[in-house]
């Protein structure tokens, strides 16, 4: 009776906020997704495998199903990494307006994922086997969906981790709805734009871990808040490939911006739910991409 009811549930969602699209790419259907919609059953005739891990991928401002940021991380993890369901949270229509009104529609986006977190566990898929990956405001639509369903659920039903890739700074450094290390099992950050008065994202650790790449600013080839910006979903995407992206501990903020930190090194990005780390901050030096 409560599967029932929670399954009726999510389809009036749906039917209230139909904007936010779902898709799913395997190695079965690498170009071609399958769409996930209120009928969407994962017991016959479907590219997704109960089986393995799943990664969803929530894009940023003005992003959609089809931007770099989707396609660069979708096309490595299905060619470098083990087989894996990807399914990319397209809410193109309400990340078009202007930042703050595609801000305030982050809590129904968010929403959204929520219920299809609902959706999986209902018919029987470890959500805990699942990886949130966020883009700007695409992080905190992770942080807030599984903290909802965590909080309907029991914690121990949440999803393993949550990366989120330089999360939007503007209108979320105070907010209390923002991405926090308590949203998932494992939270890895991944600071690229944190400083300066046009900066797109937040410079303050709020992850488990947190990498702040060439310091967390200013990215090498860049001349721009936005290149920086980008440089968040570059990394996590060349980490699906690239094994010595590594960060080194900081112990202080000197060490982090003096280039100074030394200890054990910590792989960022990857796909392991959980990882092991010495320390919550990192620092990791690349150059120009």
């Amino acid at each position: 009776m409560l599967k029932s009811a929670i399954i009726l549930a999510v389809t009036a969602v749906y039917c209230v906020h139909a904007q936010t699209k779902f898709y799913l790419y395997t190695r079965n259907n690498p170009s071609v997704p399958e769409e996930i919609t209120e009928y969407y059953s994962i017991w016959g005739g479907t590219a997704f495998n109960r089986d393995n891990n799943t990664i969803v991928l929530i894009h940023g401002h003005r992003g959609s199903a089809r931007t770099p940021f989707n396609t660069l991380i979708t096309d490595n993890i299905l060619r470098f990494q083990e087989p894996h369901n990807v399914i990319v949270v397209d809410w193109e229509r309400d990340a078009s307006y202007s930042y703050s009104t595609a801000s305030g529609r982050v809590p129904f986006v968010a929403r959204d994922l929520e219920n299809l977190l609902i959706r999986f566990i209902t018919s029987s898929v470890q959500v805990s086997n699942f990886h949130l990956v966020g883009f700007g405001l695409g992080a905190h639509i992770a942080g807030i969906a599984n903290r909802w369903y965590s909080e309907q659920y029991g914690y121990a039903e949440g999803v393993g981790r949550i990366t989120g890739l330089d999360p939007s700074g503007s209108g979320w450094g105070t907010n209390s709805q923002r991405l926090r290390n308590t949203d998932a099992g494992y939270v890895e950050v991944i600071h690229t734009d944190g400083s300066g008065v046009l900066a797109n994202g937040i410079g303050t650790a709020i992850g488990d871990v947190n990498f702040y790449v060439n310091g967390g600013s200013n990215q090498p080839g860049c001349l721009t808040h936005s290149c920086s910006h980008n440089r968040a979903y570059e990394i996590f995407a060349a980490s699906m490939y690239n094994h010595d992206l590594v960060g080194f501990p900081c112990s202080s903020t000197t060490q982090l911006n003096l280039n100074r930190c030394t200890g054990s090194a910590l792989n960022i990005g990857g796909t392991e739910l959980y990882k092991r780390s010495s320390s919550s901050v990192y620092r990791i030096n690349t150059r120009r991409f």
